[in-house]
């Protein structure tokens, strides 16, 4: 609990212990605040003192701390000390901490945010990329084993794409999977993935599976001609949650041609997998979806933070109410409530403003997130 103390006393906190005990601290959670007051404490005359007479030995004692310091002191660090071996052993040891048990459930995204720019200049700036002209320079080319080292999004466009096919192809899912990688870097990889595999409609379920977040670059028109015949392919696109609501609507009307089915007949494995997808259909076909499949699936698809309209979730949620799904709202148990998740935010004003003590206690922090503040007022949770 030692970082989460107020940061005045943490500031307070004994310089020869800090030193003696980095290895331990290394292993905590820090906020935004805590990070600039470590930062600050590394570059005490008593701790490392300042950062230009950092040699190799303090950068391995330092380890994951680096990423704490502000970009114009990381580029006091003479070149010299970080080769591409050291930032590679940096980014390892990073992300052996966010795979911990600490790491895994700190950092809001903000801070996940900050510190991948401190990240991402740290490789660019001390592998020269900053310093080269893009147009004439010969960019430097990752293997796929560094890319899972480090991350595909702290590298160039142009290193990206620069890749040989095979390693390119080997790292497409690891490129897809990063939550970082900007917009104009995924154009660009989009780009290297068509010349590879050709136009979109020949694009394999393999390929599809493997795209991830880069397919949110595809147009409305590109996405209605995917073939998505396979659970593996609708589930690699329905696990992505940034489209815009034209992409979900081609996405759903792909769903339904490429496996030839109505919305009527497409059973709970099925609706899992769209996942965020759902919200591409109409509210008329939600209606029509079989309750007692889509009340199997209501499991996963409460998880997932929606991006439907009012008019589609209260289309969803009413398809609970059936006989061999859950039954009246008014039945509804905690239990109930916490199995749907998200979807009790469709909840219609009339049963919102009924709820008992036992059925708001399950009603989700994401779902409560999701409530408009009208339907708050009706309800007066």
């Amino acid at each position: 609990m030692a970082p989460f103390v107020v940061d005045e006393v943490f500031i307070q906190v004994d310089r020869r212990f800090f030193t003696e005990n980095l290895d331990f601290l290394k292993g905590l959670c820090y906020s935004s605040s805590k990070m600039d007051i470590v930062a600050g404490i590394l570059q005490e005359p008593a701790v490392f003192g300042p950062v230009k007479n950092w040699n190799q030995t303090t950068l391995m004692q330092v380890g994951r701390f680096l990423f704490f310091l502000p970009i114009n002191t990381l580029q006091e660090i003479s070149m010299a000390l970080l080769t591409v071996g050291h930032v590679e052993k940096l980014f390892m040891k990073h992300h052996q901490w966010e795979r911990g048990d600490m790491g895994i459930f700190c950092s809001d995204s903000k801070e996940k945010k900050t510190l991948f720019e401190k990240q991402q200049f740290v490789l660019q700036f001390f592998l020269g990329f900053l310093k080269m002209n893009p147009v004439s320079s010969t960019p430097v080319v990752p293997t796929c084993e560094i890319l899972q080292t480090t991350a595909p999004s702290v590298w160039t466009s142009n290193s990206l794409t620069s890749m040989p096919s095979s390693a390119f192809s080997n790292c497409l899912e690891l490129m897809g999977a990063d939550p970082f990688l900007a917009s104009y870097q995924r154009i660009e990889v989009l780009k290297r993935v068509k010349k590879i595999y050709g136009p979109v409609a020949s694009f394999s379920q393999p390929v599809i599976t493997q795209l991830g977040e880069i397919a949110t670059e595809l147009s409305p028109e590109e996405l209605s001609i995917l073939r998505l015949t396979e659970r593996r392919s609708i589930g690699a696109m329905g696990a992505v949650s940034a489209w815009n609501s034209r992409q979900l609507g081609a996405l759903f009307t792909t769903v339904l041609n490429s496996t030839k089915q109505s919305p009527s007949q497409l059973d709970s494995s099925i609706l899992v997998a769209l996942g965020y997808i759902v919200c591409g259909a109409k509210t008329t076909e939600i209606r029509s979806f079989n309750n007692v499949e889509f009340s199997k699936a209501v499991l996963w698809l409460g998880q997932l933070r929606l991006s439907c309209s009012e008019e589609q979730l209260l289309a969803l949620v009413g398809l609970l109410t059936h006989s061999l799904a859950f039954g009246p709202m008014s039945s509804w148990g905690t239990d109930v409530f916490i199995e749907i998740g998200v979807l009790a935010a469709g909840l219609p004003d009339i049963v919102m403003s009924a709820l008992v003590k036992e059925q708001i206690e399950g009603i989700t922090p994401m779902a409560i997130s999701m409530i408009t503040p009208e339907k708050f007022a009706v309800g007066g949770i």
